[in-house]
Formats: C-alpha cells, sequence, structure tokens
C-alpha cells in the first residue's frame, strides 16, 4: 500500500546523510524538531511536494501550505501571523531559495516586532519546481536558476541570526537550537 511506500521513503531520508541533503532527509528533520502542535507554514515550489507528501501531521492547521493558486512566498509573512496567535507553540517557515528572496524584507518585520521564528530556506539556486515542469514539456530549462546572497549575512544585516548548513548532520541541532531561542533565525539548507 501507499502507506508502507510512504513510510519505506520516509525512513530512507532519515538515514541519508548525502551532502547536498535530499529533500526527504530536511522532512524527517523537521518533523523530528516540531511538536504534535507546532506550526510549520510550507511555500510553494519544490518544498511543498515533499513537505505535502512526506510530513505527517497530527493536529488540525499545524501544516499550512499554499494550494489552489499557490500563492508563492507567503510562509515567511505567515509564519509571523500564525506565532503572534500562538506564541507558545513553536513556529518554522520552510521555503525554497526564490520564495524566500520575495519576501525577505519580512525579516524586519519579525526582528522589529520580536517575533521568533524559525525560517529554514532549501538553497538550491533555482525556481525547482519550475525546472521540473520545463524539462518535461521542453527537455530543458531556462531561466530558472540564480545566485544567492549569503545567507548569514542577510539574516544578519536584519538583527536575525543566520546559520549555514554544510553537512546533513548539522540540520537537526541547528533546528532544534533555533527553535529554542528567542530569536528570529534563519537557517540555510542545500538540498539536492
Amino acid at each position: 500500500p501507499v502507506k508502507d511506500l510512504l513510510r519505506a521513503e520516509w525512513d530512507e531520508g532519515a538515514a541519508d546523510a548525502s551532502f547536498p541533503l535530499a529533500p526527504a532527509r530536511i522532512v524527517h528533520d523537521v518533523r523530528e524538531v516540531m511538536g504534535r502542535e507546532d506550526i510549520v507554514l510550507c511555500d510553494t515550489g519544490a518544498a511543498k511536494m515533499w513537505m505535502a507528501r512526506l510530513y505527517p501531521t497530527y493536529e488540525p492547521n499545524t501544516c499550512l501550505i499554499s494550494n489552489g493558486l499557490a500563492t508563492m512566498a507567503f510562509s515567511l509573512p505567515g509564519a509571523i501571523a500564525a506565532k503572534m496567535v500562538y506564541p507558545d507553540r513553536k513556529v518554522m517557515a520552510v521555503m525554497g531559495d526564490g520564495a524566500f528572496l520575495m519576501s525577505a524584507a519580512e525579516l524586519e518585520t519579525a526582528v522589529r516586532e520580536r517575533v521568533p521564528i524559525v525560517v529554514l530556506v532549501w538553497v538550491d539556486g533555482g525556481f525547482g519546481l519550475i525546472g521540473w515542469k520545463q524539462d518535461l514539456h521542453f527537455g530543458r530549462r531556462s531561466a530558472v536558476s540564480f545566485g544567492n546572497p549569503d545567507f548569514m549575512e542577510l539574516a544578519a544585516s536584519f538583527g536575525a541570526e543566520g546559520h549555514a548548513i554544510t553537512e546533513a548532520g548539522q540540520l537537526l541541532p541547528t533546528l532544534r537550537a533555533a527553535l529554542e531561542r528567542d530569536a528570529v533565525s534563519v537557517i540555510a539548507c542545500p538540498v539536492d
């Protein structure tokens, strides 16, 4: 059954030590640090495809995903709102680097208003889902790759904490530490 296939993919992802990180490993590590009532907001794009398939939820409205028209870059401002409504819950925005760069200025709002959230950025230097669709329809990619800033310096420029993941084993402890701090944190995680 499908449930067994997803469980096998989950277990394989949990043990995957490759770098850049396998998407299933990132989803697993996010689930490990979030409690049953904590809130994850997942942006549209490739990260959404992985989170929607593999992230187990146990309570209503604890994994919010932009479906329908799939508004890109909603998860960072959405995370600020979620944390303001539920200050006792951990709140994390999960987004690709494209969506993050569309809404990074909202870090200033989170810092100014002292809304401690964690922003996990899946770094691949492109609009991954659009690239996949271009590959399928046209056999090539066009205008979906871009350069990225130094995410640690960008976070610091807004008064937030920045973290750069450089090996698979760093993600879980970095997520744990960031969620325990009373600060706005940006975690840049290279993804395969």
